[in-house]
């Protein structure tokens, strides 16, 4: 059986846990082949996969710690959507897949929709909110009414979050891959003292998130004595000083998060799951008027106001470890996906 699983480019927060559902799938013998774009096709075929670089999909546009432009972006993000459909039409013709999968890869669903193909669309994002200017607020009028038609017409729609199901909607809970290295074995692998009280700047892999990074430097010495700062995911670090370790983009960040005393993010779901997970404190500081983060941040009682509060955060949060979660949405997704799968 052939599944086919499009998989969001922008970050590589949606190719984790596309990455944490394909290897549940791998245990029940099932195998996908990804089609995604930028680095997440080197990212997911780090694992094995046979993965189609054929997604094109923008990254937004940010200045000084703010969405700038959605506008812009929301054509951007069209133009490359269209694109994305033909070549994406193309492969479903040649691969004939038994199951579509998208993971906010919305062409690889609107197709396997119009063409009656079994599917499932996973997403977290269910409603926009990006706009600010009149102009945005009527582009975004007309996406968010086609985004509206797709989600009632999808057949399964997989949210990776707590709630209750309700028509076609299924709640997976958070979906992260598991940790495969312990504490000790993660810092020894980077180089990072054992010891040490560690606080890891982790970002999206994507280019945003400079300002945080900046900040997060800044007030990095209110952690203490002996403590040390990594990067991961950062694609243009500022120069290397004591104590700060620039790691680039790490594959296996769950184990570098699980392995940190306090994590500092833009917040990105994926972080914010990972981090709960393992029970290691986070303080996510979202990009102003990117209605996602916002909200994801929201929850956790953070704001883009705490940019300006990291002095305070950093040594009230380090080491404040909770019960990990333990979160077995990927398990939960590969079992929904194969009984879809297999027509049960």
């Amino acid at each position: 059986m052939t599944i086919l699983y499009g998989v969001s480019p922008i970050g590589l927060g949606h190719a984790s846990r596309a990455a944490a559902v394909g290897l549940k799938l791998k245990e029940m013998s099932l195998e996908p082949q990804f089609a995604t774009g930028g680095p997440a096709v080197a990212f997911l075929r780090s694992y094995g996969f046979k993965v189609h670089d054929i997604v094109r999909e923008p990254v937004p546009s940010e200045s000084g710690g703010e969405m700038k432009m959605a506008s812009l972006w929301y054509l951007r993000y069209w133009r490359g959507y269209r694109g994305t459909y033909r070549r994406m039409a193309a492969l479903v013709s040649a691969l004939s897949p038994d199951l579509i999968v998208g993971d906010e890869e919305f062409a690889s669903v609107s197709i396997a929709v119009n063409r009656g193909m079994r599917h499932a669309m996973i997403s977290d994002e269910l409603q926009l909110g990006f706009a600010r200017g009149p102009l945005a607020r009527r582009i975004e009028s007309r996406v968010g009414a086609w985004y509206s038609d797709l989600q009632r017409r999808v057949s399964a729609l997989l949210v990776p979050g707590f709630g209750t199901d309700s028509g076609n909607i299924h709640y997976v809970t958070p979906i992260v891959r598991g940790v495969t290295k312990g504490r000790d074995e993660t810092r020894a692998e980077y180089n990072l003292p054992l010891a040490a009280l560690l606080v890891l700047f982790s970002a999206s892999g994507s280019g945003i998130g400079r300002f945080l990074l900046e900040r997060s430097l800044a007030a990095f010495p209110t952690a203490g004595p002996g403590a040390v700062f990594a990067t991961s995911g950062v694609t243009n670090p500022p120069p290397a000083r004591s104590g700060v370790y620039h790691l680039g983009v790490v594959r296996d960040n769950q184990d570098l998060v699980a392995s940190a005393d306090l994590v500092i993010s833009t917040a990105g779901k994926s972080t914010i799951d990972e981090a709960a997970s393992s029970g290691t404190p986070i303080i996510a500081v979202p990009i102003k008027n990117h209605s996602e983060q916002e909200r994801n941040a929201a929850e956790l009682g953070f704001s883009s106001a705490d940019l300006n509060r990291l002095d305070e955060l950093v040594p009230k949060l380090l080491g404040r470890r909770t019960p990990p979660a333990n979160y077995q949405g990927a398990k939960r997704t590969a079992d929904l996906l194969a009984s879809i799968l297999r027509g049960s």
